[in-house]
Parts: structure tokens; sequence; C-alpha cells
């Protein structure tokens, strides 16, 4: 049924490909169908892939619909630090945002685009710079038909001719390292070609031939690699990758340690931060080695920016001193992002204001991150609440106007902040509005304690109250069995008789 129904999602999915354009279409059918005996991570790609396809186009209206006016973004510094379908995929989402350098960064991704075989991306890509531009896009730029029907023939020979490869060798019952290594030419091509959903499934199916440690490294680190240019809020990623003892012969293969280390580190500090687990997020991009070298995926730059916000937004002022600016590793990419580690010092001594100030000028170039705009302004205000907890918290008093001038913001945004920590818990304080002072609430042990002694005695005497009538019952002749349906409607009977009780008169 799963399969049958995983086959109807991608022969619709290809529908509606198909009228974007032709040469769409034609790179839909040199993919094979799925069959009826599909396989099960098949039948999960496919599925998966139905689903990122409604979440990218509501996604990107929203992309649409957000203009950041940022006029000294220099475009041409920033995409030199990224390589392949990420250098595009940023250049487009900055072109969508950022009206100043819109014609420059589709002009930027198209180019880019023609280096590759991706035909999809670069139909969809010209699509919708056209839409922005029309004809002053430029010819340069225009639709190029020979180049796709060229890259389209190509893909098909290729694409044939790697898949019939591993056949004959799986036919043939040859070594698993030849296998594996055809395996591998084609997982590259069909990532070349932008094919990642397919590329994810081979990857998979190379893994029933990696035998040795560093043929198992591959296959995860390529399924971890490629889940990054899908959906990182709907792909499978490996969270947590036991790094043995490499061999030098592994070494050789990857690199040094700490760069496979690295990647492993980025990929699962992305994952932590689409799925809003900010804390999870800084603790990985801590531990990146400054070694890194994966243009593909992020610039060391990046790692910087995401850590530093990720941790000011979980971390305490204590933690921040120990983990950032204690730490030679980190701080050697914060040092990368002119004035980041003097915001985080800053922050750490209290100068709020400051700190803030840098924050805000940073804003501009987040709302433009491909990976962190969605984020932004959940980040900064979990920054400027933790800083307010952490501020108010040796105080028994303060007045509003005072913290207003620290933070650098109105009394009457100040107020409201606090009375959103207050009403949430993370701050025990109470607002004296007439004299506009926050007074905090401090704990009394003996009152507690005697309060949870009353809840204790109400419970036990609850309690023997239903015991009583339970007995009473017995001695009345009633009989109490048990039902699957449960009798009891009242929330205490449930409790103490989970089961459910019927009672029956004899």
């Amino acid at each position: 049924i799963w399969s049958l129904a995983a086959i109807r999602d991608s022969r619709s999915t290809a529908t509606r490909l198909s009228k974007i354009s032709e040469p769409s279409q034609k790179k839909r059918k040199c993919s094979k169908a799925p069959s009826a005996q599909i396989h099960n991570s098949k039948v999960e790609v496919v599925m998966m892939s139905v689903e990122e396809k409604k979440r990218s186009n509501g996604a990107a209206k929203d992309e649409k619909s957000v203009e950041i006016h940022h006029k000294d973004f220099d475009l041409k510094n920033y995409s030199k630090d990224y390589r392949g379908i990420t250098k595009v995929k940023r250049l487009v989402f900055i072109g969508k945002r950022c009206p100043e350098v819109r014609l420059a960064a589709f002009r930027s991704a198209i180019t880019e685009l023609k280096k590759s075989r991706d035909i999809e991306l670069y139909t969809e890509t010209i699509s919708l710079a056209r839409e922005y531009f029309g004809e002053k896009l430029g010819e340069e730029w225009g639709f190029d038909k020979s180049w796709v029907d060229n890259k389209r023939n190509e893909y098909n020979a290729k694409e044939r001719g790697l898949a019939d490869k591993i056949e004959t060798h799986r036919r043939d019952e040859d070594s698993h390292e030849e296998i594996l290594a055809a395996y591998k030419a084609l997982i590259d091509f069909l990532q070349e070609s932008g094919n990642f959903r397919e590329a994810l499934i081979k990857i998979r199916d190379s893994q029933d031939f990696a035998r040795t440690s560093e043929q198992k490294l591959y296959t995860r680190l390529a399924e971890m690699e490629n889940a990054v240019q899908l959906d990182l809020n709907n792909s499978r990623i490996i969270m947590h990758v036991s790094l043995p003892k490499w061999t030098a012969e592994l070494t050789r293969e990857f690199g040094s340690l700490k760069s496979v280390q690295a990647k492993i580190h980025v990929i699962n500090g992305l994952y932590s931060l689409q799925r809003g687990e900010f804390e999870n997020a800084a603790h990985r991009f801590k531990l990146v080695s400054f070694d890194l070298n994966c243009p593909t995926i992020i610039s060391k730059r990046d790692v910087a920016i995401y850590g530093t916000l990720c941790a000011m937004a979980s971390f305490q002022r204590a933690q921040l001193q120990l983990n950032l600016l204690k730490s030679g590793e980190f701080k050697k990419f914060m040092s990368l992002v002119p004035g980041l580690i003097e915001m985080v010092q800053d922050f750490v001594q209290c100068k709020f204001r400051k700190a803030f100030e840098f924050l805000e000028r940073l804003k501009m170039d987040i709302q433009l991150d491909f990976h962190m705009a969605k984020h932004q302004e959940k980040i900064y205000e979990k920054i400027h609440e933790l800083a307010v907890v952490q501020y108010f918290a040796p105080f028994s008093h303060a007045r509003i106007s005072r913290m207003a001038e620290v933070f650098g913001v109105t009394q009457g945004e100040m107020e409201k902040t606090l009375v959103a920590l207050i009403g949430r818990g993370a701050v025990s304080a109470r607002i004296d509005n007439y004299n506009k002072v926050v007074i905090a609430r401090h704990y009394n042990a003996r009152t507690e304690t005697y309060k949870k002694s009353l809840e204790a005695g109400t419970s036990y005497v609850r309690d023997l109250k239903t015991l009583l009538m339970r007995m009473s019952l017995h001695a009345n002749d009633f009989s109490i069995k048990y039902s699957d349906e449960g009798a009891y409607k009242n929330p205490e009977m449930k409790r103490l008789h989970p089961e459910g009780l019927d009672v029956d008169v004899i």
C-alpha cells in the first residue's frame, strides 16, 4: 500500500514539474520510475520529496514577500566563500530578498549554474529572474536551449552507463570495493546534476557493500552531506556518528582527522539550528576545527556567526566566557568577523547597549543568510530576554527607566519585555506600576514546605475516602469487576483505577 501511494505521489509530482518547462520534464524522465517492488528507502525518499515540495512552495512565497534593503551588502566578497549548489542557493535567496543586489545575484547564480549539470535548477532560476526583470536580465543570462539539450543528452547517456556498470559488477559478483567505487561515481554524477533525492537512494543502496571503517565512513558522510542539499527538517540525518580510531589509510583518503570531525559537527550543527535547538547547535559549532574546508556546505565566517548567536541565545554569561572567549579554536573563527569578539565581551561585562547596537548592525546580514534568516527574530528575542534575566538576578528591585537605559530601548518596550518574562515565570518579580519599579519575589522555603504538606494531606484524605467507599460497596454485596471501557468519569477515580470499573448489583 505504501509503495503504491509513493508511486502515485511521485507521478503527481512529475506532472506538476512538467508544467514548468520542457527541459524540466525531460530531465525527470531520465530518472527511473519507481516500481511496485520499490525499496523501503525509496518509498521514504519519494514521500519525503512530496512533503518537501509543499514546504518549499510555502517558504518561497514568504521569501518573495520579504524585502531587506541592504545598500552596503558586498555580494562579490560574500559569494566567494561558497561553491556549487550552496553558492547558487544563497545567491538566489539574496536575490529574492535584497532589491539593491537582486540583478547581480541572479546573474551570478545563472553563471554558476552553467558550470554545473543541474538543468532543473537552471530553468527555475531563469524563470524566477525573468519574473523580476523580464528582458532586462540580459541576453547573456537568458535561457540557453542548446546548453540544456547538450546537458540533458549527456545526463541520459552517462547516468545509464554508470547504472549499467553497477549492475555488471553485481552480476559478476565482483569485489565490494569495485561495486562501491561504481556507486561512488554514480552518486557524484547525480549530485552534480542536482538529483539529490536519487543520489540519497543510491547512497543507502551502497551501504550494503561498505565493509571497512573507511568505506562505512564514506557512505555515512555522503548521506549527511547529501541531506544538507535537501530539506534539513525532513531528511534523516545521522545525529550521532561514532568516530573510531582511524588508520593512516583512512587519513590519506579523507584528509586530516580534524577536517572530517569538523564536517560532521557542521552538518549536525545545521540540523540542530533548523530544528530551533540553539543550545545543541552552539555546542556543535563550538567543536568545529579551524581546519574546516567545505565551501559546498558552509564558510568559516558562517560558523563564527551561527555559533556565537546560538550560544548567546542559550548560554549564561559564565558559559559564554568559557566556551567562546576562552576557546582558542572557536576564537579563530570569531576573529574573521570584525567586532564579534568585542560584542561578546560587552555582553559578558553587562555592557548590553553596545552589544545590542552591534547585533542591530549585523541584523540585515542575518536576514539575508540562507540558514539563519528564519531564526533571526527568535534568536534575537532570546538573547534580549536572557540578558534581562541575568541583569536583574542579583537585585531586589530595579527602576524600569534605568533598565531601559542599560539595554538601549524605550521604557515601554522594557516594561513589555518584563511583563512577558514574569508571565512565563522566567523572572520571579512583580511590577510596581505607579513607581515603575520591578520588585523581586523572594523564595520562602517555610511557606513552600507548608504548602506541599497541605497538598499531600489533602491527597491522602481523598484517597482514603475512596478506599473506604470501595470497602463499603463490598460490605453491602456489590460486585465490582474491571472493564475495558471503564465506568468512572471522575478524574480521581481514573487515577486510582486506570483500567476502569463496572459496578453490578447482586
